[in-house]
């Protein structure tokens, strides 16, 4: 894909800078269209190995870690943090989860209004659901991803079913849809993009109990470097691994160039480019335009990096009586959306929670290492009695909540990193708690004698740095997620979300990259001018 390929002495229609779920599909649109693109991406190609495998040198190791570590204010997340980094960016290490946002997500304001206890008001998006519906459909045929079309209470509409189908529910997974039930609740197959059709060019799933946080050793997680990537590279896109984009270098208005590190041999170097795609990430990108001195840029430059916005996370444990998964086999199966609008019986909080979803059990090695007491120490031993069910409650954008650079902490590299300023209002804390305590009701009816609340601190569902908007007031981007008063640099990751919604970002990031690749390449030469 490029690893040694001399990119230097060309001028680029496109240099897209990441490989994750925007950069991806917006290198498959350019390069279909004839134009020549070259992909920056700092990790490096995926090991399909034993080691894709191996909980030591996955999740102790940490095999695929960063070198630029995040630094955090506060104390509810230890610093510094060091994110994983691959060709297809988080995606070989995601858990395949792939829901779309509803109808009402797009409208907030006009919805809620301000929240109570809320810093700041929820703003409408400047385009509707109906305007990302086909590419959501797109995106789903691209991944792979296996559901059951009306299974989910508040699916939003859509003009063609799932590709494939999931498997069926395993052991644990039956047991907490039927506690589910038995409470009045409508619980259903989470959409996965994982491939469980056995084919002449592909390796079925195995239902292994190493999906979630480990990359794919046989490559049936429908991951971007298994799925898209390659397909945009058989159109002729060139994918650059190793490399750091450091700077954009601006000229008369425009992206001229973008200066690289190659972390390989040290050397520093410059590409050029008719247009730049930054596709980062909600930290990365932010840190990059900030770096370029895109922050100087007025009024919207002075927005970026702020409105940060990560999900409100925690994890009901449930310890039984028994083994609950006798089967030893993978159980993320079991979504529960009856709260993503609140209590249907209008109890307090008012207004969006999000969703209630079944989590693989990590292995006890990992939960030895991050889980605090008692956590770490006695849930280590006693894994196999264990359910979790993971509650993501949506979060308030917030100008607060920001990404800055941090001169004083600089990587290996003597580049700057990403400082992260963030704390909860007190309705993110009442929805996570509310969504709390529905699933201990649900673990509770399936059999748990002891049921444990924790709070998770994760940037997995990072959003929101660089929102768009019609407004360069109020945003970074237009509807397009071209940067305001720079026609030639497009913002496409999870950066232009103006608010969290409650479910896993990524298919929208996907469904935007498509919207936005297909606009670059019908107005290519309109934006050259």
């Amino acid at each position: 894909m490029g690893g040694n390929l001399d990119v230097k002495n060309k001028s680029w229609d496109a240099v897209i800078v990441g490989t994750g779920f925007g950069g991806s599909m917006v290198a498959l649109r350019l390069a279909a269209a004839g134009m020549s693109v070259l992909m920056l991406e700092r990790g490096r190609k995926i090991d399909r190995d034993d080691s894709a495998w191996d909980v030591r040198q996955i999740l102790v190791d940490s095999k695929y870690q960063s070198r630029s570590p995040y630094y955090f204010n506060g104390k509810r997340r230890r610093s510094p943090f060091f994110p994983n980094e691959a060709i297809g960016g988080n995606s070989p290490f995601y858990g395949g989860v792939s829901f779309r946002l509803r109808v009402e997500d797009f409208k907030k304001k006009s919805l809620y209004g301000s929240q109570d206890g809320a810093k700041s008001p929820y703003v409408d998006w400047p385009i509707k659901y109906e305007d990302l519906k086909s590419y959501y459909d797109e995106a789903e045929e691209l991944l792979g991803v296996a559901g059951v079309e009306g299974a989910d209470l508040f699916e939003p509409p859509r003009d063609n079913g799932y590709t494939q189908s999931p498997p069926p529910f395993g052991f644990t997974a039956n047991m907490v849809s039927d506690a589910a039930k038995s409470i009045g609740l409508r619980p259903f197959p989470i959409p996965l993009a994982i491939n469980f059709r056995a084919s002449a060019d592909r390796e079925k799933c195995v239902l292994c109990n190493t999906c979630d946080l480990f990359p794919c050793k046989i490559s049936a997680k429908n991951d971007l470097s298994v799925t898209v990537l390659p397909e945009a590279v058989r159109s002729g896109a060139v994918i650059k691994q190793e490399v750091i984009a450091k700077r954009l270098i601006k000229s008369a208005g425009r992206i001229k160039r973008v200066e690289c590190l190659d972390l390989k041999t040290g050397e520093t170097f410059d590409v050029s480019c008719g247009l730049c795609v930054v596709c980062g990430g909600a930290i990365e990108s932010p840190k990059l335009l900030i770096a370029s001195g895109l922050d100087n840029i007025k009024p919207n430059g002075l927005l970026i990096g702020r409105f940060l916005m990560r999900h409100v996370v925690g994890i009901v444990i449930g310890l039984f009586p028994f083994k609950t998964n006798p089967e030893n086999i993978f159980n993320k199966q079991v979504a529960i959306n009856d709260f993503y609008f609140g209590h249907p019986e209008s109890r307090m909080p008012n207004g969006p929670w999000g969703v209630i979803q079944s989590l693989q059990v990590p292995p006890p090695e990992y939960i030895a290492r991050y889980g605090r007491f008692p956590v770490g120490s006695i849930g280590a031993r006693t894994t196999e009695y264990h359910v979790y069910l993971l509650c993501i409650a949506e979060d308030v954008p917030n100008p607060n909540n920001r990404v800055k650079l941090n001169h004083v902490k600089r990587d290996i590299f003597g580049l700057p990193t990403a400082h992260i300023t963030h704390s909860y209002c007190k309705r993110d804390f009442t929805v996570r708690r509310a969504l709390y305590r529905e699933a201990a009701k649900i673990l509770h009816k399936a059999g748990a004698l002891i049921r444990l609340r924790k709070p998770v601190n994760t940037i997995s569902h990072a959003c929101g740095t660089c929102r768009f908007g019609e407004d360069p007031e109020t945003s970074v981007l237009d509807p397009m997620c071209n940067f305001h008063g720079i026609p030639n640099l497009f913002v496409v990751d999870s950066s232009f979300m103006p608010t969290s919604s409650g479910v896993n970002p990524s298919l929208t990031i996907a469904a935007n990259g498509l919207r936005v690749g297909k606009y670059i390449a019908g107005n290519w030469e309109q934006i050259l001018k």
